[in-house]
């Protein structure tokens, strides 16, 4: 009886032991930018910063989520000039002439 009792307290002891525990995952908020259709030899610039090249190894490009001016340029004459608003979690894509 000794015995019984002792691993019921050992029992209910191991069990409260153990807990409760809740949370939440959030991804980090960052959207995407993918260029297709004619990307040979462009520039292209968000938000009025730097020019940089398009590399055709990088299949899409990381940026914030909001609004953004994406600038398009080849041979130095602008080819695409678009405000666009990324969500989180999403790709935009943006068809180059």
């Amino acid at each position: 009886m000794r015995a019984i009792i002792c691993s019921l307290i050992f029992a209910v002891t191991l069990i409260s032991c153990g807990g409760y525990t809740a949370g939440t995952i959030q991804k980090s908020e960052k959207g995407f930018l993918k260029f297709t259709g004619n990307t040979e030899a462009i520039m292209i610039s968000v938000d009025d910063g730097t020019r940089f090249p398009y590399d055709i190894k990088t299949d899409l490009y990381e940026v914030k989520p909001g609004r953004h001016t994406i600038r398009v340029y080849r041979n130095n004459q602008i080819i695409v000039d678009r405000t666009i608003v990324v969500d989180n979690q999403t790709t935009f894509e943006i068809e180059v002439p």
